[in-house]
């Protein structure tokens, strides 16, 4: 192992009560990487996730931060670590307006200064310039493209070091998937470290480092994403394309 790691799983077990989903799940995640989890409905992609930022405890394994365990952190303590989730399905608060959907995602404690707060909003708008014409408009009013960039950017407010994004073209426009994987090339070139899953796996695998590739809460097969991409079983299973196709 080397310092390099981020975040590091070790043989992780996890579910929802009795019903374990997560089979001695083992990665990592190196600074500054995409890394790209990619794999079938129920794969346990999401479970991962609510594992890593402690919504799920794992029952057995070993979750590492920097070299430092959070196996059992609680999310709040997490986010205080610079983790964020950008949940399916958003979890917007809709009767509140954009900006204080965005103040809300400052509100960890190393982010509750003003400035923290101002420079964060700054930062959010430039990445997505609708937010800030949509600043005082109700979330529930916007467009489903819209209220994505919202979450995105209400995870960006805790000023992460991690960012956990779980399925974030589902149902999208074309256009607006464009925008925001613009706006995650644009962190990765900042030098976040991103941990994506993604329903649209070759869209994933283009803008990643890695991948992993998840089937019924295993890791079974992992490489750099260029390799997967063209990888047989991986283009057959998880790209949608048949056998004898050019390359992705």
């Amino acid at each position: 192992m080397t310092n390099s790691h981020l975040l590091e799983l070790h043989n992780v077990d996890s579910g929802y009560g009795r019903t374990q989903v997560l089979r001695d799940v083992s990665l990592h995640v190196d600074a500054g990487e995409l890394v790209a989890l990619i794999g079938s409905n129920g794969a346990g992609k999401s479970t991962l996730l609510k594992t890593i930022v402690g919504l799920l405890r794992a029952s057995s394994g070993e979750l590492n931060l920097d070299g430092n365990s959070i196996t059992h952190m609680t999310p709040e303590k997490l986010v205080r670590r610079g983790v964020a989730l950008v949940p399916e399905g958003r979890l917007l608060f809709g009767p509140m307006t954009v900006r204080e959907n965005l103040e809300l995602g400052a509100y960890s404690a190393g982010a509750r200064r003003g400035t923290a707060v101002k420079d964060g909003l700054r930062r959010v708008f430039e990445l997505f310039p609708v937010l800030s014409e949509r600043a005082s408009q109700h979330a529930e009013t916007l467009s489903g493209g819209e209220q994505q960039m919202l979450a995105v950017a209400r995870a960006l407010m805790s000023s992460p070091t991690l960012l956990l994004l779980d399925e974030p073209s589902l149902g999208l426009a074309p256009r607006v998937i464009a925008e925001i994987f613009s706006a995650l090339e644009v962190l990765r070139r900042e030098g976040m470290t991103i941990l994506l899953v993604e329903q649209d796996a070759r869209l994933a695998l283009k803008h990643a480092d890695r991948g992993y590739v998840m089937r019924t809460g295993e890791i079974v097969l992992e490489g750099a994403a260029s390799d997967l991409l063209t990888d047989e079983s991986v283009r057959t299973i998880y790209l949608g394309l048949l056998k004898g196709e050019g390359s992705a």
